[in-house]
């Protein structure tokens, strides 16, 4: 769980870095609700990419540690086994969790971000 946190950091560090950005589309016509749209879109894509790749992480580290306890088991006599295993089912809900928590932490940012005052925001540096 402590792999989740960064995630209300990054949103919450993207709405001060583009404070600006958020001015000049709120001046030239966007409503709170298109503001919003975009930092929770961004928040759910944060969410699946980080889903995808920490899947592929934790399969490439799961083979070398299999990998590993086959090389040892085997020279014992034990036959090769596969220890850890990726269903499909279980992949689609972790990059769902992933995108859920994401978004979850992406609300706060977002509704901060559609209140921002486009003249305050134009002259913020």
């Amino acid at each position: 769980m402590n792999y989740l946190t960064p995630d209300g950091d990054i949103n919450t560090d993207v709405h001060f870095e583009r404070y600006r950005e958020i001015g000049i589309m709120k001046a030239v016509g966007a409503s709170e609700k298109d503001v919003k749209k975009i930092f929770f879109f961004e928040s759910g894509v944060i969410g699946f990419l980080g889903g995808v790749f920490g899947l592929a992480l934790g399969w490439v580290v799961s083979m070398v540690i299999n990998q590993i306890a086959n090389h040892f088991l085997v020279k014992q006599g034990a036959p090769y086994t596969d220890y850890f295993s990726f269903p499909w089912w279980l992949c689609l809900g972790a990059i769902a969790f992933f995108i859920l928590v994401s978004l979850a932490a992406g609300l706060y940012p977002a509704a901060r971000a559609a209140r921002v005052d486009p003249v305050v925001a134009l002259r913020h540096d």
